[in-house]
This record gives C-alpha cells, sequence and structure tokens, in this order.
C-alpha cells in the first residue's frame, strides 16, 4: 500500500509538520518525524536505540540538516522553528511530494529542474538506520551536505549538554557522549565526514508545548557528511 500526500499538503508548514512518520527495528527501537522534516516531539530522531531491548530507548541521532548545491544555486532542504518562533530555513518548500512505499517513508525534493529522492528505514533486529539520496534527475553532478545532529537522552526528553568524543572509523566516525558513553556509528558509502562541535540551541518543539511537556532543547551539530552524486546514483548514511 502507497500513501501519498502532494503539493497541497507537504507545501502548507500547518498540515506537513501534523502528519508523521514512524519506522521500526522489531526490538523497541525507532526513528520518527514529520512530513515537513521538522522536530515538534521529544520523540523525533533519525535513531532512537533500544540499549536493552526493548527497553532504555534513546535519542542518539536526531536529524540530518541537508543542504543540496547545484547549478550554482544552495537549497536548504531542512527544516527547523526556533524558540523565538521563527520557522528558518522552510526548507519544507522544496518537498514536491512525500509517500509512505510500504514501511519506508520517501520523499522527492525539487531543487531548480533536479529531482532528489530521499528514504529512510531501519535493520530488522538492529539499532540501524538508513538515510538514503538517489539523485533521479539534474543535468549535472549534486552536492549534499548532511549536518549531523546528536544527542544522548531517554527518548521522553530531558537531555542536557554534556561533552562528546569521536574518532575517526573506516567510511565515517565514532561518536559518543560523556553522559553514557554509548557508542553511535555514522558512516557513509562514499562520502567524507568533516568532524565540527557546535550546539544548535532552541529548537522548539510544538507538540510538546501544546502537552505543557516542554518548549525547546539542544542538539550538538557534530558532524557535516558531505558527497557528490551524479544522476542516477545513490548515496546512503548509516546510523
Amino acid at each position: 500500500m502507497t500513501i501519498r500526500f502532494g503539493e497541497v499538503v507537504v507545501g502548507d508548514l500547518s498540515q506537513a509538520e501534523r502528519r508523521e512518520w514512524l519506522v521500526t527495528n522489531g526490538i523497541g527501537g525507532y526513528a520518527c518525524g514529520t512530513v515537513a522534516g521538522l522536530l515538534t516531539r521529544h520523540y523525533h530522531g533519525l535513531m532512537i536505540a533500544a540499549l536493552a531491548p526493548p527497553h532504555d530507548r534513546r535519542l542518539l541521532l536526531t536529524k540530518l540538516d541537508e543542504t543540496v548545491y547545484y547549478d550554482d544555486r544552495q537549497y536548504p532542504l531542512f527544516t527547523n522553528r526556533w524558540s523565538t518562533g521563527v520557522v528558518a530555513p522552510p526548507g519544507y518548500r522544496y518537498i514536491q511530494n512525500f509517500c509512505l512505499e510500504g514501511r519506508i517513508p520517501t520523499w522527492m525534493f525539487a531543487c531548480g529542474d533536479a529531482l532528489l529522492e530521499k528514504r529512510i528505514w531501519m535493520e530488522q533486529g538492529e539499532n540501524t538506520t538508513y538515510v538514503q539520496y538517489r539523485l533521479r534527475r539534474a543535468q549535472m553532478p549534486v552536492s549534499i551536505f548532511a549536518k549531523a545532529l546528536v544527542n544522548d537522552r531517554n527518548h521522553h526528553g530531558g537531555s542536557v549538554r554534556h561533552e562528546w568524543h569521536c574518532e575517526p572509523v573506516r567510511k565515517g566516525a565514532c561518536v559518543w557522549s560523556g553522559q553514557t558513553g554509548t557508542l553511535l556509528y555514522l558512516t557513509s558509502d562514499h562520502g567524507r565526514m568533516n568532524v565540527c562541535y557546535d550546539w544548535n540551541f532552541g529548537f522548539q518543539l510544538q507538540r510538546e508545548c501544546e502537552r505543557g511537556t516542554g518548549h525547546t532543547e539542544d542538539h550538538l551539530h557534530l558532524a557535516t557528511i558531505e558527497a557528490t552524486i551524479a544522476p542516477g546514483e545513490i548515496f546512503t548514511i548509516v546510523a
């Protein structure tokens, strides 16, 4: 079964942020978020791992904020709402459509005359998330810069700032916090990773505000993963 939303829904933030997707790994871990790509709940993230399956669920990888460079233009594909209430950048405007292909959430982004597909799924029985990009149509290659935002907290919320560490591994990096020491491996099939250390403060969680369970939280931009892909090529990030 396929569920599809076109531009009428994905281009309207009030609708796109209230439609949510969920993928699971069968042992208690999951990834979930909004069609708009906006964080609105404590439970939104790309890697909520079940460290003692099916219990001890912790948010480790919050999101990937992707920017595409194509034909001398920059396209921020991500969307964030900040503590001031400002939505910036409004990357949801580049979504052409969203669909669930079975249980796999899939976005199609229009960057000029280029079409970039993004898909997310988890490996059954493992705390492993895949984020895959395919350049469906373009006149030339595109460059993708994906900012990896990490955290280490219970999936119900309550994050605090703590020290993070990073070591290079084959095709990526292994990162962990001083909170629990849980190892998070971030790799890609043919990308390159630039490690940084930049806290992003004040992500507003709209649904939590409505529930009275919190307003904002902070996430660490620990690394940026870069890749250039030609039409028809695939680029995959694994957490």
